[in-house]
């Protein structure tokens, strides 16, 4: 299953998606991704806080994917390595965080997704 929102601005709005309620994610797999489309904000420093989201939302049992908006660390964004995934470049964040980068097309769930750069994601 895909599910689709935006902003979470770590750690301003990450509850949209870490709340118990959230989409009954206790019966969610790694198979099921949510797909942040802009401000993520979980690259943006090494503070502790930030940490401590980022390590609760890799082990929450879905996989996060994310656009970047305008609100990204971008210099921290570069410097990580870029891999192939799902037919597309990306940073891997965590294990089960992934930067989708911009320009790329992505086979995800039977689906081809392509995200412009312009907080825009296309199926």
């Amino acid at each position: 299953m895909i599910y689709i929102t935006g902003d979470t601005h770590i750690p301003i709005d990450i509850a949209k998606i870490m709340d118990d309620d959230f989409c009954c994610y206790e019966h969610l797999t790694l198979d099921d991704y949510v797909i942040i489309c802009g401000d993520f904000g979980g690259v943006w420093d090494q503070s502790k806080a930030i940490r401590e989201h980022m390590h609760k939302l890799n082990n929450r049992g879905f996989t996060t994917l994310f656009v970047d908006g305008n609100h990204e660390n971008f210099d921290m964004l570069n410097a990580m390595p870029v891999k192939e995934w799902h037919g597309g470049k990306v940073h891997f964040v965590e294990e089960n965080i992934i930067h989708l980068m911009r320009g790329q097309i992505f086979e995800i769930d039977k689906h081809s997704f392509f995200y412009d750069g312009r907080r825009k994601f296309y199926r």
